[in-house]
């Protein structure tokens, strides 16, 4: 029996307002505004013209308007008095496609020389079936790109350049679905909420989005947290109680802030059944697994993220770090033998052991001497800065308000402790940004939405307090401002020498062709000083190896220097002057002198390279122009390829062929005495260890002396596993000294 509900005799009810969606509407068309004034000037920008200030010195004036009336925009939204649910979710997916597309839209090929080496990976995994663990250190980690491989085969794609060129913004769009995960764990108003998840993809400048190990290891990260936090947290949250103060005074407002209860940060655990979540555990070790197989950083900060969630009290899996650890410490000692064996194509741990110089070497050491590059450099450093103010504004805010947001602090603080692994080539800074970002919005949302509910709007109050209210959003609006245009500033500020032509690509297969499938000796030249010859790049700035990757060798030009040249090793770098530069270009002497020390060589000339070494070394701009123009007419040199990109030359009286290279290593785990204990241990060691956690989802905590059984049989195999891991160490690759 249905009962309609009428209204009381002499009660008249007020039919919805047209009005009161007019805001909503008229968001709506400032939201098209902005994509149109950002997308249409567009049209016009010359790409040629790009110097070392990056794109942001070639964008016309309406996109830059355009930026920021979608940033604006969203900030007015969040001044709505009830949330726009479909309003907001488009303007982050708009921005999103606005900031992560730009440079693809403007450029012909995939930008970003890197991503051209992993296709190369990929290519040869798909052409040989195999992986060659002596050609690159990647290959020791080659998960992901035999999953792409596989994947295009299977659906029969001829070729991955539209992949390598649409993956930024599609993976940015994948990270929204963790994000809306995890965001819904937070204890916050719908303002913080929506707000966080909108600074997620503009602060992620970092520009490790495209297809990569470490974009989809980042992906599993993502995955990882809100999985975990959402159904595996213990259903009581542990929070602080009240300290004893030992005297009868009343507690001040510091004591209260230090020691005074706490509520928890986070809403309750989403309770699911028991088959559910047993689904779930084998999903977070299946994540494991993956992370770890793809990519060299990622395992360890999902190892670190799970132990310190359930060192705080909020992980109830607590054997879940030590199984990422198992897996980790077996890949490492089996898998990636050939990184580490008798004949390593690199040390694990470069750089490690030295936090505060890898800091150092990664944030002002990686500052340009040209005055251009280096700003855009310096802008990055206080776009951190900035953040990270607004997180510490945010966490003290929150705190003062008797919240305790312990699991946006650990997400935020645990992705520091990378500095101590090594290095990474100077970009552990920038890793460690990346995996700092998820607990950094959060806090940083707080700072100007900090009340666990929304406050109400009150339309009858005084005009002071109306101001008060109005300003959490004009702050948020300017920040949102500074924002978006530091991402447009930084995120391409590279862009002169990290955008790929279309000519480098076709002088490179010229390079293969005319080799007719011998190894080649790729030439190039490189300003670059260093004092340790092993430190110096060993490859030029572009696409190289997109194809047949197992050819290429290279061999760079070191070319006289002038005494006044050996400041640019002090640091920070010290910038030339005119004169300088100009003082600073190779000889067709020095080209011809290391060509003819080596058969089956080509002179490898391209805009990319040339740029990166004007803007990071110093050279003079036409450098490379001018020596083109003495190689061509040269009689000892011969023309292969030429445009107005890239240049390829070999001798003209070339020397005997090259012999082929032997075959490439493949995949080997090398044995030793206790090796095959090692390959019994570590997978039953992982089946227990995952046991364990199955059985501890199903009891309640004063039921866990049940796992003592489990506990018994996991001891002794950890300990054996480590022993045969320290074994094969001192085997295979000789005693320590």
């Amino acid at each position: 029996m249905s009962v309609t509900l009428r209204p009381a005799p002499g009660v008249q009810t007020a039919p919805e307002d047209p009005i009161a969606r007019l805001p909503v509407v008229v968001l709506g068309l400032c939201v098209a505004l902005g994509a149109v004034l950002f997308w249409v000037p567009l049209r016009g920008v010359d790409l040629d013209s790009v110097d070392g200030y990056g794109l942001i010195g070639v964008l016309p004036v309406p996109t830059l308007l355009g930026a920021a009336v979608l940033a604006l925009t969203f900030v007015a939204t969040l001044s709505l008095r009830r949330p726009a649910p479909v309003l907001l979710g488009a303007q982050i997916v708009v921005t999103v496609v606005a900031l992560h597309t730009l440079a693809q839209v403007l450029e012909p090929v995939a930008r970003f020389p890197t991503v051209w080496q992993h296709a190369g990976f990929i290519e040869y995994i798909t052409r040989t079936g195999t992986v060659g663990i002596s050609l690159d250190a990647r290959f020791s980690w080659a998960a992901f790109f035999g999953m792409i491989g596989f994947l295009t085969e299977a659906v029969g794609m001829g070729s991955l350049d539209p992949v390598l060129k649409w993956a930024p913004v599609t993976i940015q769009l994948l990270y929204l679905l963790p994000m809306a995960m995890i965001v819904r764990v937070m204890k916050a108003n719908w303002r913080a909420k929506w707000f966080a998840v909108w600074l997620f993809p503009v602060a992620n400048w970092v520009g490790q989005d495209y297809l990569s190990p470490q974009a989809f290891g980042y992906l599993v990260y993502l995955f990882f947290l809100a999985i975990l936090l959402t159904w595996f947290r213990p259903k009581v949250l542990r929070t602080r109680r009240a300290g004893k103060r030992g005297t009868g005074r009343e507690p001040g407002r510091l004591y209260l802030f230090l020691f005074g209860p706490k509520i928890p940060g986070e809403e309750p655990v989403r309770v699911v059944g028991t088959r559910e979540r047993s689904f779930l555990v084998v999903l977070l070790v299946v994540l494991l697994v993956v992370g770890t197989a793809s990519h060299q950083l990622t395992p360890y900060l999902l190892i670190a993220s799970a132990a310190a969630l359930a060192l705080v009290g909020r992980n109830e899996l607590r054997a879940l770090a030590v199984i990422g650890g198992v897996v980790y410490l077996g890949w490492i000692s089996f898998m990636a033998y050939g990184y580490w064996g008798p004949d390593p194509a690199g040390t694990l741990f470069a750089g490690g052991g030295n936090p505060l110089q890898t800091f150092l070497e990664s944030t002002t050491g990686r500052i340009s001497p040209s005055e251009q590059l280096g700003r855009i450099q310096t802008a990055r450093i206080l776009l951190v800065l900035a953040l990270m103010a607004l997180t510490a504004i945010g966490f003290l805010r929150r705190r003062l308000r008797g919240i305790d947001d312990r699991v946006a602090f650990v997400l935020l603080v645990v992705p520091l402790s990378s500095f101590g692994l090594q290095s990474y080539g100077g970009e552990i800074a920038l890793r460690t940004y990346l995996f700092m970002l998820p607990g950094a919005v959060f806090l940083a949302a707080y700072a100007f939405y900090p009340d666990p509910k929304p406050v109400p709007v009150v339309r009858s109050v005084p005009r002071r307090q109306r101001i008060r209210r109005r300003l959490p959003a004009l702050v948020a609006g300017s920040f949102a401002l500074l924002l978006m245009g530091g991402f447009l500033t930084v995120r391409y500020g590279n862009e002169a020498f990290e955008q790929v032509r279309a000519g480098e690509l076709k002088a490179l297969d010229a390079m293969i062709t005319d080799s007719k499938g011998r190894p080649v000796t790729l030439v190039w030249v490189s300003g670059e000083i260093v004092t340790v010859p092993e430190a110096a790049s060993q490859t030029p700035q572009g696409p190289w190896g997109y194809r047949y990757f197992e050819l290429f060798h290279w061999l760079r030009v070191e070319f006289a220097q002038e005494p006044w040249a050996s400041n640019l090793i002090k640091q920070p770098p010290v910038a030339l002057t005119t004169a300088e530069q100009r003082s600073r270009r190779p000889t067709v002497e020095e080209v011809l002198a290391q060509m003819k020390s080596q058969p089956g060589t080509y002179l490898y000339q391209s805009r990319t390279n040339d740029v990166y070494q004007t803007l990071n070394f110093g050279l003079a701009p036409d450098w490379g122009e001018r020596l083109m123009r003495e190689i061509g007419a040269s009689p000892e040199f011969t023309e292969v390829f030429r445009d107005k990109d890239a240049s390829v030359y070999k001798l003209a009286k070339p020397g005997p062929a090259p012999d082929p290279d032997p075959p490439p290593a493949q995949l080997t785990i090398g044995v030793s005495n206790w090796t095959p204990a090692g390959l019994i241990y570590l997978p039953v060691l992982i089946c227990v260890l995952a046991a364990r956690e199955l059985r501890r989802i199903r009891l309640s905590p004063d039921q866990y002396a049940r796992l003592r059984p489990y506990t018994v049989v996991a001891v002794p195999l950890f300990l054996g596993f480590v022993a045969i891991v320290v074994e094969r160490f001192l085997t295979l690759k000789g005693p320590l000294p």
